[in-house]
C-alpha cells in the first residue's frame, strides 16, 4: 500500500482511521483530490448561500421570526446548530457598515450637534431650518463641540487664504460637509459601544438568574444584531416608497415611529423567552433596557460620536 492510499485511509483533519465518507470523530468529509480545485472551492460557496436548513440561514430565521430563541438556546448550552453570537452580530455589522444607508437613530447630523448660532452658518443656499431644528438647543455638549469647530474652521480658514493669497476661504459650511461624510461610517462602527451597557443593564434586571455577565452580553449581542437588520431593512423599504407619489407616502416621522415600536415589542418578546419569565416581567425588563440605552446613547454615545468624527475631520 503507498503512501498516498495510507493517507486517503484517515481524516486529514484529525488523522482518524476513516470507514465512511465522513470522520466519525470530527465530522470532516474524506479529503480527495479534487477538493483542491477552484471548482470545489466555488461549489461550497453556492452550497451555503443556497442551503436554506445551513447554520446562516437558520440563524437569521431564529433571529427575525423567533425573538430570543438564539439567546435561550446559547444559555442552555444547545449550541451547535446557530452562528456563534459574535460572528452573527460581526456579519451583519459589516452589511450594515457597508449598506449605502444612514445610521437612523444613532447618527446625528451635524446640525443636530452644534449650537443655534453655528447651525446657522452651516447652511447650504436656499436651505432652511424647521421650527423644531431652529428651537433645538443641541446636545448637552453643543456648546463646548461648537468652540472646537469655531477654532478648527477660523486656522482653516486662514491656511486657505494665505495658501490662495486670500482667493479662497473656508467656512463653517465647508467644515459640515467634511464632518457630514464621516459621521455614518463612525456611528455604525461605533453601534458595538452599546453591547456592554446593554449587557450591565440586563445583568441587574435579572440578577436572581444568576447568569454570567457573558450570557447577558449574548442577548445584547442578539437584540442589537436585530436592529441592525431591522434599520436595514426599514431603510429599503423607504427607498422603495419614495417611488411612490408624493400624496401617497406617510410622514418621514412614521419610519422612526415603526423602528421604535418593533424594537419595543421584539424586547418584550426576546427577554421572555431568553430568561424565561411572564410577560409582567419582560415589559418591565424590556421597558428598563431600552431606558438605559437610550441614556447612554443621550449621554455618552452620542459624545463619543462626535469626539471620534471630530478627530478625523
Amino acid at each position: 500500500m503507498t503512501r498516498d492510499s495510507d493517507a486517503a485511509d484517515t481524516c486529514a483533519n484529525c488523522g482518524a482511521v476513516l470507514v465512511g465518507r465522513y470522520c466519525h470523530a470530527c465530522g470532516q468529509k474524506r479529503f480527495v483530490e479534487s477538493d483542491r480545485r477552484l471548482g470545489h472551492l466555488l461549489h461550497q460557496f453556492v452550497e451555503s448561500v443556497t442551503d436554506l436548513d445551513g447554520r446562516v440561514w437558520r440563524t437569521v430565521r431564529a433571529l427575525l421570526f423567533a425573538p430570543g430563541l438564539l439567546s435561550r438556546e446559547y444559555i442552555a448550552g444547545r449550541r451547535a446548530r446557530w452562528l456563534p453570537p459574535l460572528s452573527l452580530f460581526f456579519a451583519v455589522s459589516v452589511l450594515y457598515f457597508l449598506a449605502p444607508i444612514r445610521g437612523g437613530d444613532l447618527t446625528l447630523r451635524f446640525i443636530q450637534q452644534v449650537s443655534p448660532e453655528l447651525r446657522a452658518q452651516a447652511l447650504e443656499p436656499g436651505e432652511t431650518l424647521t421650527a423644531a431644528q431652529r428651537a433645538a438647543s443641541g446636545q448637552w455638549y453643543s456648546a463646548y463641540a461648537s468652540r472646537r469647530i469655531e477654532q478648527r474652521v477660523v486656522r482653516r480658514d486662514a491656511a486657505a487664504r494665505a495658501a490662495s493669497n486670500g482667493a479662497v476661504g473656508y467656512t463653517v459650511r465647508d467644515y459640515r460637509a467634511a464632518y457630514e461624510a464621516r459621521a455614518d461610517d463612525v456611528s455604525k462602527a461605533l453601534v458595538i459601544l452599546h453591547v456592554p451597557l446593554a449587557a450591565l443593564a440586563l445583568m441587574l434586571l435579572f440578577r436572581r438568574q444568576r447568569h454570567y455577565y457573558a450570557e447577558h452580553a449574548v442577548v445584547a449581542l442578539h437584540y442589537f444584531a436585530f436592529w441592525i437588520i431591522a434599520l436595514e431593512l426599514i431603510a429599503q423599504a423607504i427607498h422603495l416608497i419614495h417611488w411612490l407619489p408624493p400624496a401617497w407616502q406617510p410622514p418621514d416621522a412614521t419610519y422612526d415611529w415603526l423602528m421604535r415600536a418593533l424594537l419595543a415589542i421584539y424586547a418584550v418578546l426576546a427577554l421572555r423567552r431568553a430568561y424565561a419569565v411572564g410577560w409582567p416581567k419582560a415589559f418591565v425588563a424590556a421597558a428598563s433596557l431600552i431606558a438605559s440605552i437610550v441614556l447612554f446613547n443621550l449621554y455618552i454615545y452620542r459624545a463619543v460620536q462626535f469626539a471620534v468624527t471630530f478627530a478625523l475631520t
